[in-house]
């Protein structure tokens, strides 16, 4: 039993870090955007005013990571997960146990 509930804590550890660094990476990506305007653009020449527009514009869609590009990997992924892990489950206990009439 031990070994059982060790072996379930490090995969959703596992699961969790995933998850958790994907957030990371699209929030921070998201970030960029605000952090390119609230610089002082507007105090550069023409050419690199051109550049940081492109930056901006392209930093309006978020960098994710993706399982296999089926699905993103974040922590509302997660949260599915435990969600969906949990109904299968309490499925699975329901059936399992005897009908007492």
């Amino acid at each position: 039993m031990l070994s059982f509930f060790s072996f379930l804590l490090m995969s959703l550890m596992q699961i969790y870090l995933l998850c958790f660094y994907g957030d990371m990476i699209m929030t921070s990506s998201m970030e960029v955007s605000n952090a390119m305007y609230n610089s002082k653009w507007y105090t550069v020449n023409a050419k690199v005013a051109k550049h940081l527009y492109v930056v901006q514009m392209r930093a309006q869609k978020p960098s994710k990571l993706t399982a296999y590009s089926y699905a993103d990997v974040n922590l509302k992924a997660f949260t599915k997960i435990l969600s969906t892990a949990w109904s299968y489950f309490a499925l699975l206990k329901t059936m399992e146990s005897p009908t007492r009439a």
